[in-house]
């Protein structure tokens, strides 16, 4: 069931729910008033006949038109009935109008005659309402009253009300299917634009926004995740590109020599020195692989943050820098260290800033880490970065004209750039005072 049918079948729901409880509400309200209406009418033709009973010298032939006097009390409504059951059992009634039963009435009277006694009759096909009581002499009085009309409201209701419920909802159900297509359109076609890039795999294409709500909201997020995906398909294919450009140069280098060895006239000493020279392109090509896999990972979906001491980071590896290379890696501290990263990309990020250090300034020159203040700077006292060069130094590949002869990929300061932007830091470059650079991580 798609999302239109399920929308219309929930409205349509809702007010037949409502409906029926309306409608149900509507007739018991009915039902009640009236049957109160009754009760009050047959109360007060009760109280007048006792009245009319009490006077003096009365005569119960007159009372109901019978005798001379036409002094008839049951005139003054033309739907009721009116009967009297005197002392001796005489019953006393208009002539044209049918006898009311009072077997049940004088039972019930004789055991409580302090109360009345409602009942239903049908005379006539008429459903009337009956009421029996007993005068303080003991003379009987019963009043009926038709309530046909009642019955007749009852019975309409009772077909109308489920017309009126089926109206409700075949209304409901037509104007919430055309809202809802109004409303799932878009997403219809947000759905079809999406499968129709996933079938091409065209991300330049977009969603037109029309409107405000929620849906225009679904648009504009849709639209935004395609620009990211166009940002990163365009980082992967660039990646590609330069990592075949970068690869390209030791595997040429590891034919040549390999084609080198081939020949038969190869002095011992150069047999040694192209294995030297391959082995060094193969530990090059390592390198490259794992900055590569590195730089190829999401390092926000790869570890979660968690409060580090970047004082106890920077000590291990300037600890484990000074042990591989023999240089001189001082480390110094302030206060406020304790920075929310990802452990094991800050410590390959600072890993790669030290390596870098050491790389440039070489084992007599010494290269410190400063720590605090929720940021890491590594001081080398190297040959420096010109002007021109800093700008693009954390790109990609990127080395500048005077340490291309030197090894390396130009990655480890692409990789540390991706490391601060996974954890919401900034990276930058300045000029050391006493010559070389600083490169530092500031965290939030």
């Amino acid at each position: 069931m798609n999302l239109r049918t399920r929308y219309v079948a929930i409205t349509a729901m809702l007010v037949f729910i409502i409906a029926t409880a309306m409608s149900i509400g509507a007739y018991r309200i009915a039902t009640d008033q009236l049957e109160t209406q009754v009760k009050a009418s047959l109360n007060q033709r009760a109280l007048s006949t006792i009245e009319a009973i009490n006077r003096p010298r009365r005569d119960f032939n007159d009372f109901f038109g019978n005798g001379p006097l036409d002094r008839a009390i049951s005139q003054t409504e033309i739907d009721s009935i009116t009967q009297i059951i005197d002392t001796n059992g005489i019953l006393h009634k208009r002539r044209d109008l049918p006898d009311l039963p009072f077997e049940a009435a004088l039972r019930s009277l004789r055991a409580d005659p302090t109360r009345g006694y409602y009942s239903s009759v049908n005379l006539e096909n008429h459903e009337f309402r009956m009421l029996s009581v007993a005068s303080p002499d003991g003379t009987i009085i019963q009043v009926a009253k038709d309530t046909q009309i009642l019955v007749d409201a009852q019975n309409g209701m009772r077909t109308y009300f489920p017309l009126f419920a089926a109206l409700a909802v075949l209304i409901s159900g037509g104007f919430a299917w055309l809202f809802a297509t109004r409303v799932t359109r878009p997403i219809e076609e947000l759905a079809a634009t999406a499968e129709s890039i996933a079938a091409t795999q065209d991300l330049n294409r977009s969603i037109e926004v029309r409107g405000s709500d929620e849906v225009a909201q679904l648009a504009r997020s849709f639209n935004t995740m395609l620009v990211a995906l166009r940002a990163s398909s365009e980082r992967q294919r660039r990646l590609v590109q330069d990592a075949s450009h970068e690869l390209r140069t030791p595997l040429t280098s590891l034919r040549a020599n390999a084609e080198i060895l081939e020949r038969a006239t190869l002095s011992d000493e150069d047999r040694a020195s192209i294995l030297a020279d391959m082995k060094a392109e193969v530990d090059e090509l390592a390198d490259l692989s794992v900055e590569l896999s590195a730089l190829a990972t999401d390092q926000r979906a790869a570890e979660d943050p968690v409060q580090v001491d970047l004082l106890d980071v920077v000590s291990e590896i300037a600890a484990r820098a000074s042990r591989r290379t023999s240089a001189e890696v001082s480390v110094h501290s302030t206060d406020d260290t304790i920075v929310s990263a990802r452990p094991s990309q800050l410590e390959r990020a600072i890993s790669n800033l030290v390596d870098n250090a050491i790389k440039f300034s070489g084992t007599s020159s010494a290269v410190e880490i400063h720590v605090g203040s929720k940021r890491v700077e590594v001081r080398d006292h190297g040959p420096g970065i010109s002007d021109e060069d800093k700008p693009h130094v954390f790109d990609r590949f990127y080395r500048a004209t005077s340490t291309r002869s030197m090894p390396g990929s130009g990655l480890g300061l692409a990789i540390v750039s991706q490391f601060a932007e996974a954890n919401d830091a900034n990276v930058y470059v300045l000029d050391n005072a006493g010559g070389g650079v600083i490169i530092g991580i500031q965290f939030k």
